[in-house]
């Protein structure tokens, strides 16, 4: 889960959720998430994760239980500032070719003249810190990375790659793009991260959610590597700007 604040010092101008919100995603599940959703004061923008079809819902059933395209993928703006949101519940979901790649690339082009534009998905295009070596499960990471690293390049304008899946918050800056992985809310440490954001750059101060039910069950699960699921303390807070 992100929040974003661009210059609201009252409080978050969007909530984004970044998939795995609901494991699985069933009817009532999403009538559920249906209902929050409508009923929040603040804008909420979700998208699809790897967990929300563990119980055999479709991708599309959670796309249109939620109000979103078929396919998953659309844009909001914040404060003026295009999001494009990224349906990324599988390793094929923008395999080059596909409809999802030939959307972002479509919109990517669309959206060329502006200053600043932010993608955000389920899964990551880098091996962040946190799932390098014995970390890494195989699904982090989409297939098609090297050729989304590719295309974004090609788009100098594309400032951050927004990803969930993993609870561990981390960053990696890779040709001038900011690749951040926050919190999710499925797995402790719970968190979510306040993203406050101008045209030049960004500032990221993470929140912890406190689930000491889950939190035990989390410790007992990880043993002795619990405390690195917390994430480095500059990978939580930072300021970083692209001018």
């Amino acid at each position: 889960m992100a929040a974003f604040n661009a210059g609201d010092p009252f409080g978050p101008d969007a909530i984004f959720l970044l998939g795995d919100t609901l494991d699985p995603a069933d009817q009532h599940s999403l009538a559920w998430l249906r209902d929050l959703i409508t009923g929040s004061r603040i804008p909420v923008y979700p998208i699809i994760g790897n967990h929300e079809g563990c119980g055999g819902t479709s991708d599309e059933d959670f796309h249109l239980a939620l109000g979103l395209p078929a396919h998953g993928h659309y844009v909001v703006r914040v404060q003026g500032l295009p999001f494009l949101m990224l349906a990324t519940p599988g390793q094929d979901s923008l395999a080059p070719g596909s409809e999802g790649y030939r959307w972002l690339a479509s919109i990517l082009e669309e959206l060329r003249e502006e200053e600043a534009v932010f993608c955000c998905a389920h899964l990551s295009l880098l091996l962040h810190p946190c799932v390098q070596g014995h970390r890494n499960d195989g699904m982090q990471v989409l297939w098609s990375a090297d050729s989304l690293l590719n295309l974004l390049a090609s788009h100098p304008n594309v400032r951050a790659w927004i990803a969930g899946h993993k609870n561990i918050p981390s960053k990696v800056i890779h040709r001038g793009i900011l690749h951040l992985l926050s919190p999710q809310l499925i797995q402790a440490p719970c968190g979510f991260r306040e993203l406050r954001l101008s045209r030049q750059g960004m500032e990221s101060v993470l929140h912890p959610i406190c689930n000491k039910q889950v939190a035990l069950l989390s410790k007992k699960a990880y043993g002795s590597s619990y405390p690195e699921r917390h994430g480095q303390q500059d990978d939580r807070d930072f300021s970083w700007g692209w001018t």
